[in-house]
């Protein structure tokens, strides 16, 4: 097969911006030639329009490129480009019959061809995507990331067998299969950094599939490790879709940390960034953020979040969880009735996150024998899955089946005392604390009638857990509870008296490092390298800072500062 022709001096140049992430510099130079140069030109565009998160351009010069392959009988070409179409068309949101449609046009032309060729192997890289992140079928994405690996290694092709370890690793860790998975993932990012992949998308994604594990996996320190790396590598060329994604994926692991006033800044910047964004992505933000206004009580502004998100697993749980808040437990129930036959078997993680819900809308109706089965498929899940977050909510979906609110003078309480006690010690374990802190409450509620003093005890060790994070909240119906109780007070609670003033926002320990070094008027690059920390970590705690105080500025929080006695 002949090489293809040399690249005109406008392409060239085009190429030299995209390698130096200039991207709207790459559209501006190919914007007036891309008729004249033809496909080539348009796929070059479709890239600069990618990164540029301008889905309706991207789209636009795909389908130009394939139609001017398919008209010059190049069919490597447009297969190439259907493939593209195939993921980007379920990225800025045409569907998954779209995408489908484009990757098996795609499949059908490759047929016309020898192979393997490095074609057949990204056919095979997207359509594994597709499987595993749109239409949520495990099984298919397994079989095509092991076709892109033996692609990638019979073709001597590096970056396409990294890529579809990546996507294998990830699958793994979907199916339940976590260390198997984690490792596949750690080879696939040692890979992919070390220059084995030279196209920094795949970088990019292959970093952030490991983040995405960790999420999943609810291994929080690593998962904040590497959305530092990947961070850095963002701010570094200036990928800015993969930035946003990151940042995503971060804020994720910080509310799930119990860290969520970090969390809310993130997400609230994210969405901004992708006000006018197609992209699939925003969909996982705004679940998170309705996540984080639900558990804050913020109940009208969770309802209208999850709405956006339509019918994913993740918003119809959010919306359930809503309901039942507000004392709504039969249409809670109708949302997750049927959730459970449109999860995959085999997506042990999806089929994880959402059965303690389940449970919960299940006991709070009234569906008892659906409660059970639901908590007995966590149980097992928990046992397969051998993480402690999984082990925490079966402990938590037995104790709400032993004991449902109001029950006395049964066996059930005994049941889900013990069950509480156990999910307590698993999420401390995972580092879950705000989970943690709400198995003492109710193990702390069964206790109190019988045992007053022990009860006080679980309430006193949730609080201690919550003022370590940013859950305020939280914080405060633990305190409630204590006052409540007749116990010690709410500074005796923290364990030999709080650090902040009654009535007092709550400052995490580092945050109050940072305020005190703010109100002596050092700038966020000073008290970064005081506190040796990153700038963009200093910005963090100030935000959260300005967010707990209320202030509008550093200097009115510095004022406040003084005059309330918080440094």
């Amino acid at each position: 097969m002949r090489p293809p022709p040399p690249d005109s001096p406008a392409l060239a140049a085009a190429r030299r911006a995209l390698d130096e992430a200039q991207w709207a510099r790459a559209r501006g130079l190919l914007r007036p030639v891309a008729e004249a140069e033809g496909a080539p030109a348009w796929d070059l565009l479709a890239e600069a329009a990618w990164w540029l998160d301008d889905g309706s351009a991207c789209l636009v010069a795909r389908e130009a490129a394939y139609r001017l392959y398919r008209e010059a009988g190049d069919v490597r070409g447009a297969a190439a480009a259907a493939s593209a179409l195939g993921y980007d068309s379920a990225l800025f949101g045409q569907g998954a019959s779209v995408a489908s449609g484009w990757l098996a046009r795609a499949r059908r032309l490759l047929a016309e061809v020898d192979g393997p060729l490095p074609e057949h192997g990204w056919l095979a890289v997207r359509e594994a995507e597709l499987a595993l992140q749109v239409t949520h079928r495990p099984d298919a994405a397994h079989e095509a990331a092991t076709e892109a690996v033996a692609v990638g290694r019979s073709l001597g092709r590096a970056d396409i067998e990294h890529v579809g370890l990546g996507l294998l690793g990830l699958v793994e860790v979907t199916r339940g299969r976590v260390d198997a998975g984690m490792e596949l993932l750690d080879a696939a990012v040692a890979g992919a950094l070390s220059g084995e992949v030279g196209d920094v998308m795949w970088v990019g994604k292959v970093c952030c599939w490991l983040v995405g594990a960790c999420r999943e996996a609810q291994d929080l320190a690593r998962a904040v490790e590497w959305c530092e790396r990947v961070d850095a590598l963002c701010r570094e060329r200036d990928l800015a879709p993969l930035f946003t994604a990151c940042r995503i994926q971060y804020a994720s692991v910080r509310l799930a940390g119990g860290h969520w006033l970090d969390a809310e800044v993130e997400l609230v910047a994210a969405l901004e960034r992708m006000r006018d964004s197609r992209r699939a992505t925003r969909a996982d933000a705004v679940v998170q953020l309705g996540h984080l206004r639900r558990r804050q009580g913020r109940l009208a502004e969770a309802d209208a979040l999850y709405a956006q998100a339509g019918y994913t697993p993740g918003a119809l749980v959010g919306r359930a969880l809503v309901r039942l808040a507000r004392g709504e437990p039969a249409p809670a129930w109708a949302l997750v009735a049927g959730l459970l036959e449109d999860v995959a078997p085999t997506d042990l993680m999806t089929r994880a996150a959402v059965l303690l819900p389940v449970v919960r809308c299940a006991v709070a109706a009234g569906r008892h024998d659906e409660a059970e089965r639901g908590a007995g498929e966590l149980a097992d899940l928990a046992a397969r899955l051998g993480t402690d977050a999984a082990r925490g909510s079966a402990a938590v979906a037995r104790a709400l089946v032993a004991a449902p609110a109001g029950a006395r003078g049964t066996e059930g309480p005994d049941a889900a005392r013990s069950a509480w006690r156990a999910a307590a010690r698993s999420f401390h374990a995972a580092a879950l604390p705000v989970e943690a802190a709400e198995a003492h409450l109710a193990l702390a509620r069964l206790l109190a009638a019988d045992e007053p003093g022990s009860a006080a005890d679980e309430v006193r060790w949730a609080v201690t857990t919550l003022e370590a994070v940013e859950a305020p909240e939280v914080l405060a119906q633990a305190r409630g509870m204590l006052g409540a109780d007749g116990a010690d007070g709410a500074d005796g609670a923290a364990g030999g008296g709080s650090a902040h003033p009654a009535g007092s926002p709550v400052l995490t320990p580092r945050e109050v490092e940072v305020l005190r070094l703010v109100a002596g008027g050092a700038s966020n690059a000073r008290i970064a390298r005081e506190l040796v920390v990153s700038e963009h970590t200093v910005h963090r705690h100030v935000a959260n800072i300005l967010t707990r105080l209320g202030e509008p500025t550093r200097g009115a929080a510095a004022l406040r500062a003084v005059r309330d006695g918080l440094i």
